[in-house]
């Protein structure tokens, strides 16, 4: 297997060849990121006090601390210059990258970047929150008697309320004795619960749905943590076509790479269904190459697979580089990457050797409205099964996307099959906000489909 993808991976390495410390507090990875200088301490306020011999401080009356980017706005303050700490006991308000929270009674050391905000509440991210206390420290935030939700509304549509809440910026969060509410309904509990905050991860809320090929639909993600790197997840849903499905699985996830085992029935954005029984997948996620602009993706999968009469012993290896963002013009940005992957089935003992290029040009013509236009290149690319493979071998993928106002946008997208000269795909979707929900309606003309999904804005 190596051998082969050495083969074929030779033509895509040549193809790339393009063109005193603070922490980063927002960042779960500080040590692989540029650390900032460390900036003096600006302290202001309408009465000062200040002992040179032991660093002690007072302030009273528009109290403001500043460095680099962490701020505190109060009426009073007492603290101690020389280790950076600081006690308020009235309001306040505290600011850093990615965080805005305001309480009554803080502690803050500004040299650990660590604090505790009482009573407080306000933006994680783009999660709001509120607690008893929050815990501030480098790479985590901890809610106690605390809640969270992405909708801004001031009695949310929907929040999760927990004992304590622990976040880890733009990675995870973990809800202890955890109750999900919509509006003032608890739909149901649980001990423990592990969310993705990745942007591709499931809505931890019922997902509600419609398609011309399974009828209406109903789902509900569950994930449960066992410890800090294993965690057990269930995604069942109903089907008014199928009837009852569901997929299910552990995951261990480690620093550099995740182990996953899962089992059950899988749909693809095309709506072609496999089983899988089970399956294991390797997966070492992106990673930069140096400080170059490329990035890799490198992940492995082997289990038994099954759609109809075919059952196979189904292995996947995956490498894909790509590269950052091109900036041809203050609007117009070129995207590429190329990969290797390699399919073998037991079935019919057959290897597939596929060869991967991709580029999309992208436009913003206004703050409204912005296009694309991709070339996708998919060598050697009639497998055995259809589940989660492009069936085109040389693709034009050509759209735009127009936000009629701050509720609606509507995209139109082209999928042109260059191979035989016809048009595959012609989508036309609405998106509506509805306030704390998202819903969008698909029409797929040249397949004569409808799509419909409803979900909570994601974590």
């Amino acid at each position: 297997m190596l051998s082969n993808l050495l083969k074929i991976g030779m033509p895509v390495l040549l193809l790339l060849q393009v063109v005193f410390p603070a922490f980063a507090v927002n960042d779960k990875n500080t040590e692989n990121k540029e650390k900032k200088p460390e900036a003096p301490m600006v302290i202001e306020g309408d009465k000062l006090s200040f002992s040179d011999k032991n660093g002690d401080v007072s302030a009273q009356g528009n109290v403001s601390i500043v460095q680099n980017q962490e701020k505190i706005l109060t009426d009073e303050v007492r603290g101690n210059t020389k280790k950076s700490e600081f006690w308020i006991d009235g309001k306040f308000d505290f600011s850093q990258p990615g965080a805005t929270l305001s309480g009554v009674g803080s502690y803050y050391n500004y040299n650990t970047h660590m604090g505790t905000m009482k009573s407080a509440g306000g933006k994680v991210e783009s999660q709001y929150v509120s607690g008893k206390s929050i815990d501030v420290s480098p790479t985590e935030y901890i809610i106690h008697d605390g809640t969270i939700t992405k909708c801004p509304a001031k009695v949310p549509d929907y929040h999760i309320s927990a004992s304590k809440i622990e976040v880890w910026p733009d990675d995870k969060l973990i809800a202890y004795n955890a109750k999900f509410w919509i509006k003032d309904m608890v739909i149901y509990t649980m001990p423990k619960y592990l969310i993705s905050l990745k942007k591709d991860a499931k809505s931890v809320f019922p997902r509600i749905g419609y398609n011309s090929s399974d009828g209406f639909s109903i789902h509900q993600y569950f994930n449960y943590p066992l410890n800090d790197k294993f965690s057990v997840y269930a995604d069942p849903g109903y089907f008014s076509k199928y009837g009852f499905k569901m997929n299910a699985g552990i995951i261990e996830q480690e620093a550099n790479y995740t182990l996953s085992l899962v089992q059950g029935d899988y749909e693809d954005s095309n709506n072609n269904w496999i089983k899988k029984e089970p399956e294991f997948k390797l997966d070492f996620g992106t990673k930069r190459i140096g400080k170059s602009p490329l990035s890799y993706n490198l992940w492995a999968s082997y289990g038994k697979w099954k759609h109809d009469s075919i059952v196979s012993w189904h292995q996947d290896y995956n490498l894909y580089f790509s590269r950052d963002a091109i900036a041809l013009a203050p609007s117009v940005k070129l995207y590429l990457g190329t990969g290797v992957e390699l399919i073998r089935e037991s079935y019919n003992s057959t290897d597939n050797n596929i060869l991967k290029y991709d580029a999309t040009l992208t436009k913003d013509w206004s703050s409204k409205l912005n296009g694309w236009l991709g070339y996708h290149y998919t060598g050697n690319n009639q497998t055995l099964f259809a589940y989660d493979q492009n069936e085109l071998a040389r693709e034009l993928d050509i759209g735009f996307s127009y936000k009629i106002d701050k509720m609606n946008a509507v995209v139109v997208q082209q999928s042109y099959d260059m191979a035989n000269n016809r048009i595959k795909d012609l989508d036309y979707t609405w998106k509506r906000n509805l306030h704390c929900w998202e819903l969008d309606i698909q029409y797929r003309a040249k397949r004569g489909q409808i799509n419909m999904t409803a979900s909570a804005l994601h974590f």
